[in-house]
């Protein structure tokens, strides 16, 4: 049995998102890279989150069926990040 804090996105499906791109902004080198598995239609949204918590070089990577299927980004340089933790 899953627990609802790994089903319930909250009102938009994006806390989770939030949640990572913060924490992951932390622990991550400059220049290091994260990787998030994506629902067929969050690329955009993603796409923008990660924008708005300084990510770069951002890519939205699709499945054989032409799906959006992975966010990818960098860390930028010299720059702090943006998120915040919910």
């Amino acid at each position: 049995r899953e627990p609802f804090m790994a089903l319930d996105g909250g009102p938009d499906g994006l806390d989770f998102y939030r949640r990572i791109l913060a924490e992951a902004w932390k622990h991550l080198c400059i220049s290091g890279a994260v990787m998030l598995e994506i629902g067929y239609d969050q690329g955009e949204a993603v796409r923008q989150l990660m924008e708005e918590y300084g990510y770069h070089d951002i890519r939205i990577l699709r499945d054989y069926a032409g799906n959006d299927r992975v966010a990818a980004a960098v860390r930028a340089l010299n720059q702090e990040g943006a998120g915040y933790i919910m």
